[in-house]
Protein backbone atom coordinates (compact mmCIF):
# COMPACT_ATOMS: atom_id res chain seq x y z
CA UNK A 1 0.00 0.00 0.00
CA UNK A 2 1.36 3.47 -0.99
CA UNK A 3 1.99 5.99 1.56
CA UNK A 4 0.27 9.78 0.98
CA UNK A 5 2.56 12.75 0.59
CA UNK A 6 2.61 15.51 2.92
CA UNK A 7 4.20 17.96 4.75
CA UNK A 8 7.30 18.75 3.71
CA UNK A 9 8.66 17.04 0.95
CA UNK A 10 12.24 17.42 -0.37
CA UNK A 11 13.22 17.83 -4.01
CA UNK A 12 16.47 15.71 -3.48
CA UNK A 13 20.03 16.75 -5.71
CA UNK A 14 21.34 14.43 -7.89
CA UNK A 15 24.68 13.62 -6.63
CA UNK A 16 27.27 12.31 -9.30
CA UNK A 17 30.39 10.46 -8.98
CA UNK A 18 33.59 12.01 -10.29
CA UNK A 19 32.72 10.51 -14.23
CA UNK A 20 29.24 12.08 -14.11
CA UNK A 21 27.80 8.70 -13.35
CA UNK A 22 24.71 8.74 -10.51
CA UNK A 23 25.97 8.25 -7.36
CA UNK A 24 23.45 5.57 -5.68
CA UNK A 25 25.11 5.45 -2.19
CA UNK A 26 25.59 9.35 -1.95
CA UNK A 27 22.04 9.05 -2.48
CA UNK A 28 21.10 6.58 -0.28
CA UNK A 29 22.81 8.43 2.36
CA UNK A 30 21.43 11.91 1.32
CA UNK A 31 17.97 10.38 1.80
CA UNK A 32 19.11 8.89 5.46
CA UNK A 33 20.19 12.82 6.09
CA UNK A 34 16.82 14.02 5.10
CA UNK A 35 14.72 11.55 7.17
CA UNK A 36 17.00 12.01 10.23
CA UNK A 37 15.91 16.10 10.07
CA UNK A 38 12.36 15.26 9.96
CA UNK A 39 11.23 15.07 6.34
CA UNK A 40 7.78 14.24 5.58
CA UNK A 41 9.04 13.08 2.50
CA UNK A 42 11.20 12.37 -0.76
CA UNK A 43 10.74 13.22 -4.22
CA UNK A 44 13.93 12.21 -6.81
CA UNK A 45 14.08 14.02 -10.02
CA UNK A 46 12.15 16.67 -9.32
CA UNK A 47 13.96 20.10 -11.11
CA UNK A 48 16.20 20.47 -8.13
CA UNK A 49 17.55 16.75 -9.22
CA UNK A 50 18.43 18.23 -12.88
CA UNK A 51 15.39 15.92 -14.51
CA UNK A 52 16.52 16.73 -17.78
CA UNK A 53 20.16 15.50 -17.53
CA UNK A 54 19.76 11.91 -17.11
CA UNK A 55 18.88 8.94 -19.58
CA UNK A 56 15.79 7.07 -19.15
CA UNK A 57 17.79 4.06 -17.99
CA UNK A 58 19.49 5.90 -14.95
CA UNK A 59 16.58 7.62 -14.27
CA UNK A 60 14.90 3.79 -13.64
CA UNK A 61 18.26 2.69 -11.77
CA UNK A 62 18.31 5.56 -9.27
CA UNK A 63 14.93 5.43 -8.99
CA UNK A 64 15.14 1.92 -7.74
CA UNK A 65 17.82 2.12 -5.71
CA UNK A 66 16.25 4.99 -3.55
CA UNK A 67 12.80 3.16 -3.11
CA UNK A 68 15.01 0.11 -1.96
CA UNK A 69 16.81 1.98 0.43
CA UNK A 70 14.07 3.99 1.86
CA UNK A 71 12.07 0.73 2.41
CA UNK A 72 9.04 2.85 3.35
CA UNK A 73 10.12 4.73 6.31
CA UNK A 74 8.95 8.18 4.44
CA UNK A 75 6.81 8.20 0.98
CA UNK A 76 9.33 8.86 -2.10
CA UNK A 77 7.64 9.69 -5.10
CA UNK A 78 9.20 9.68 -8.68
CA UNK A 79 9.65 12.69 -11.07
CA UNK A 80 8.49 11.05 -14.12
CA UNK A 81 8.05 14.06 -16.71
CA UNK A 82 9.22 13.39 -20.04
CA UNK A 83 9.34 14.99 -23.64
CA UNK A 84 6.90 12.22 -24.73
CA UNK A 85 3.88 11.07 -23.46
CA UNK A 86 4.88 7.66 -23.89
CA UNK A 87 8.43 7.92 -22.21
CA UNK A 88 6.75 9.61 -19.08
CA UNK A 89 4.20 6.53 -18.93
CA UNK A 90 7.07 4.28 -19.03
CA UNK A 91 8.61 5.76 -16.28
CA UNK A 92 5.38 5.88 -14.14
CA UNK A 93 4.86 2.36 -14.60
CA UNK A 94 8.52 1.81 -13.85
CA UNK A 95 7.94 3.80 -10.84
CA UNK A 96 5.10 1.91 -9.52
CA UNK A 97 6.95 -1.26 -10.42
CA UNK A 98 9.95 -0.13 -8.15
CA UNK A 99 7.32 0.73 -5.01
CA UNK A 100 7.22 3.82 -5.36
CA UNK A 101 3.92 5.75 -3.58
CA UNK A 102 3.36 8.97 -6.45
CA UNK A 103 5.11 10.12 -9.35
CA UNK A 104 5.41 13.67 -10.35
CA UNK A 105 4.67 14.62 -13.62
CA UNK A 106 6.14 18.31 -15.42
CA UNK A 107 5.10 19.35 -18.90
CA UNK A 108 8.49 18.73 -20.82
CA UNK A 109 8.16 20.38 -24.10
CA UNK A 110 9.87 22.42 -26.62
CA UNK A 111 6.44 23.21 -28.61
CA UNK A 112 3.64 24.84 -26.14
CA UNK A 113 1.23 22.74 -25.96
CA UNK A 114 -2.69 23.11 -25.97
CA UNK A 115 -5.02 22.56 -23.15
CA UNK A 116 -6.13 19.65 -25.26
CA UNK A 117 -2.91 18.22 -25.52
CA UNK A 118 -1.82 18.65 -21.76
CA UNK A 119 -4.99 17.27 -21.01
CA UNK A 120 -4.35 14.05 -23.24
CA UNK A 121 -0.95 13.71 -21.20
CA UNK A 122 -2.09 13.97 -18.08
CA UNK A 123 -4.86 11.44 -18.66
CA UNK A 124 -2.99 8.63 -20.76
CA UNK A 125 0.00 8.80 -17.82
CA UNK A 126 -2.43 8.75 -15.28
CA UNK A 127 -4.26 6.14 -16.71
CA UNK A 128 -1.57 3.84 -17.11
CA UNK A 129 -0.90 3.60 -13.51
CA UNK A 130 -2.41 2.98 -10.28
CA UNK A 131 0.06 5.69 -7.97
CA UNK A 132 -1.02 9.18 -7.34
CA UNK A 133 -0.08 11.22 -9.49
CA UNK A 134 1.20 14.73 -8.30
CA UNK A 135 0.47 17.41 -10.96
CA UNK A 136 3.75 20.02 -11.36
CA UNK A 137 3.03 23.61 -12.68
CA UNK A 138 6.20 25.59 -12.99
CA UNK A 139 5.87 27.49 -16.13
CA UNK A 140 9.42 29.67 -15.26
CA UNK A 141 11.55 26.75 -16.31
CA UNK A 142 8.98 24.43 -18.45
CA UNK A 143 7.43 27.28 -20.58
CA UNK A 144 4.18 26.05 -19.68
CA UNK A 145 1.26 26.80 -17.22
CA UNK A 146 -1.05 24.38 -16.20
CA UNK A 147 -4.20 26.86 -15.58
CA UNK A 148 -6.62 26.65 -13.24
CA UNK A 149 -9.47 25.33 -15.69
CA UNK A 150 -7.21 22.85 -16.57
CA UNK A 151 -6.15 21.40 -13.20
CA UNK A 152 -9.86 21.21 -12.47
CA UNK A 153 -10.52 18.70 -15.39
CA UNK A 154 -7.81 17.11 -14.35
CA UNK A 155 -8.66 16.28 -11.05
CA UNK A 156 -11.34 14.81 -12.57
CA UNK A 157 -9.25 11.45 -12.73
CA UNK A 158 -9.50 9.50 -9.55
CA UNK A 159 -5.57 9.25 -9.10
CA UNK A 160 -5.08 13.13 -10.04
CA UNK A 161 -5.40 15.04 -6.27
CA UNK A 162 -2.42 17.03 -5.82
CA UNK A 163 0.02 19.75 -7.55
CA UNK A 164 3.30 21.16 -6.64
CA UNK A 165 2.35 25.25 -7.62
CA UNK A 166 5.26 27.35 -8.91
CA UNK A 167 3.53 29.65 -10.54
CA UNK A 168 4.89 33.20 -10.25
CA UNK A 169 1.52 34.27 -9.10
CA UNK A 170 1.39 33.57 -5.75
CA UNK A 171 -2.78 33.90 -5.78
CA UNK A 172 -2.43 31.21 -7.91
CA UNK A 173 -2.85 28.87 -4.46
CA UNK A 174 -5.88 31.19 -3.60
CA UNK A 175 -7.65 30.56 -7.10
CA UNK A 176 -6.94 26.79 -6.62
CA UNK A 177 -8.37 26.28 -3.14
CA UNK A 178 -10.96 28.31 -3.36
CA UNK A 179 -12.45 26.75 -6.85
CA UNK A 180 -11.40 22.72 -5.52
CA UNK A 181 -11.62 22.71 -2.37
CA UNK A 182 -11.36 19.30 -0.75
CA UNK A 183 -10.76 17.88 -3.97
CA UNK A 184 -6.45 18.65 -4.69
CA UNK A 185 -3.62 19.14 -2.37
CA UNK A 186 -1.77 21.92 -2.74
CA UNK A 187 2.10 21.39 -1.99
CA UNK A 188 3.66 25.43 -2.24
CA UNK A 189 6.21 24.96 -4.94
CA UNK A 190 8.49 27.94 -4.75
CA UNK A 191 11.04 28.01 -2.23
CA UNK A 192 11.04 31.57 -2.18
CA UNK A 193 8.06 32.17 -1.35
CA UNK A 194 7.14 28.88 0.95
CA UNK A 195 5.79 31.18 3.57
CA UNK A 196 3.35 33.09 1.64
CA UNK A 197 2.13 29.94 -0.21
CA UNK A 198 1.47 27.97 3.01
CA UNK A 199 -0.57 30.92 4.00
CA UNK A 200 -2.62 31.47 1.18
CA UNK A 201 -3.70 27.75 1.90
CA UNK A 202 -0.70 25.26 0.54
CA UNK A 203 -0.89 22.04 2.32
CA UNK A 204 2.27 21.35 2.02
CA UNK A 205 5.72 22.33 0.64
CA UNK A 206 7.86 20.82 -2.07
CA UNK A 207 10.99 21.80 -1.29
CA UNK A 208 14.52 22.07 -2.86
CA UNK A 209 15.96 24.41 -0.14
CA UNK A 210 15.81 21.55 2.01
CA UNK A 211 18.72 19.92 0.75
CA UNK A 212 20.67 23.13 2.21
CA UNK A 213 18.81 22.83 5.69
CA UNK A 214 15.68 20.49 6.05
CA UNK A 215 15.38 21.19 10.13
CA UNK A 216 14.49 24.53 9.52
CA UNK A 217 12.25 23.72 6.57
CA UNK A 218 10.56 21.65 8.42
CA UNK A 219 10.11 23.45 11.62
CA UNK A 220 8.50 26.74 9.28
CA UNK A 221 6.10 24.09 8.16
CA UNK A 222 5.17 22.85 11.46
CA UNK A 223 4.80 26.49 13.07
CA UNK A 224 2.95 27.49 10.21
CA UNK A 225 0.44 24.66 10.56
CA UNK A 226 0.32 24.76 13.93
CA UNK A 227 -0.22 28.29 14.12
CA UNK A 228 2.42 29.67 15.53
CA UNK A 229 2.22 32.72 13.29
CA UNK A 230 4.88 35.34 14.96
CA UNK A 231 7.65 32.37 15.19
CA UNK A 232 6.93 31.17 11.68
CA UNK A 233 7.11 34.82 10.67
CA UNK A 234 10.50 35.00 12.54
CA UNK A 235 12.15 31.83 11.40
CA UNK A 236 11.31 33.07 7.23
CA UNK A 237 13.02 36.37 8.10
CA UNK A 238 16.10 34.33 8.79
CA UNK A 239 15.50 31.42 6.02
CA UNK A 240 14.45 33.54 2.85
CA UNK A 241 17.84 35.67 1.97
CA UNK A 242 19.21 32.06 1.42
CA UNK A 243 15.96 30.98 -0.33
CA UNK A 244 16.51 34.04 -2.79
CA UNK A 245 19.86 33.59 -3.41
CA UNK A 246 19.13 29.72 -4.36
CA UNK A 247 15.82 31.01 -6.62
CA UNK A 248 18.19 33.42 -8.63
CA UNK A 249 21.41 31.62 -8.54
CA UNK A 250 19.91 28.40 -9.32
CA UNK A 251 18.74 25.62 -7.09
CA UNK A 252 20.75 22.74 -8.77
CA UNK A 253 23.82 24.97 -8.70
CA UNK A 254 23.03 25.85 -5.57
CA UNK A 255 22.30 22.51 -3.65
CA UNK A 256 26.00 20.77 -4.83
CA UNK A 257 27.73 23.68 -4.00
CA UNK A 258 25.74 23.87 -0.61
CA UNK A 259 27.35 20.15 -0.26
CA UNK A 260 30.11 20.69 -0.42
CA UNK A 261 30.08 23.63 1.83
CA UNK A 262 28.53 21.10 4.60
CA UNK A 263 31.60 18.84 3.87
CA UNK A 264 29.51 16.39 2.37
CA UNK A 265 30.30 16.44 -1.33
CA UNK A 266 27.78 15.34 -4.00
CA UNK A 267 29.93 15.41 -7.12
CA UNK A 268 28.71 18.49 -9.37
CA UNK A 269 25.79 18.58 -11.97
CA UNK A 270 26.21 17.07 -15.28
CA UNK A 271 27.45 19.86 -17.63
CA UNK A 272 25.95 22.01 -19.11
CA UNK A 273 25.07 23.25 -15.22
CA UNK A 274 27.80 23.84 -13.25
CA UNK A 275 28.37 24.87 -9.89
CA UNK A 276 28.30 28.47 -8.14
CA UNK A 277 31.23 30.66 -8.57
CA UNK A 278 33.91 31.34 -6.36
CA UNK A 279 32.28 34.52 -5.30
CA UNK A 280 28.98 32.66 -5.14
CA UNK A 281 30.22 29.97 -2.64
CA UNK A 282 31.19 32.67 -0.35
CA UNK A 283 27.95 34.32 -0.35
CA UNK A 284 26.11 31.22 0.04
CA UNK A 285 28.82 30.25 3.07
CA UNK A 286 27.86 33.18 4.44
CA UNK A 287 24.28 32.48 4.25
CA UNK A 288 24.08 29.35 5.76
CA UNK A 289 26.74 30.11 8.81
CA UNK A 290 24.05 33.09 9.15
CA UNK A 291 21.70 29.94 10.20
CA UNK A 292 23.65 28.69 12.99
CA UNK A 293 23.43 24.72 12.69
CA UNK A 294 23.30 23.97 8.98
CA UNK A 295 27.14 24.14 8.18
CA UNK A 296 29.11 21.67 10.71
CA UNK A 297 32.59 22.54 9.35
CA UNK A 298 32.99 25.95 7.29
CA UNK A 299 35.27 25.28 4.62
CA UNK A 300 36.23 26.93 1.41
CA UNK A 301 35.09 25.51 -1.64
CA UNK A 302 36.52 25.07 -5.15
CA UNK A 303 34.14 26.52 -7.42
CA UNK A 304 34.49 26.88 -11.13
Amino acid sequence: MTKDMNGVVSFLLTPTTADGSIDGERLCRLADEQIAAGIDGLTLFGSTGAIGSFTEDERRGAAEVLVRHVAGRVPVMIGTGAMTTAEAVRLSRHAEQAGADAVLVVPITYWLLTDEELLAHYRAIAGAIGLPLMLYNNPRLSGVDLQPHVVAQLVETPNIGAIKEAAPDLMRVSILAQMLPGRLRIFAGRDAAAFEMLMLGAEGWTSGLANITPRHCVELFRLVRGGEIDAARALWHRLSPIATFTRDKGLVRACHTACEIMGRPAGRPRPPIGVLSSEDARRLEALMTALGDVVPAPRKVAAE
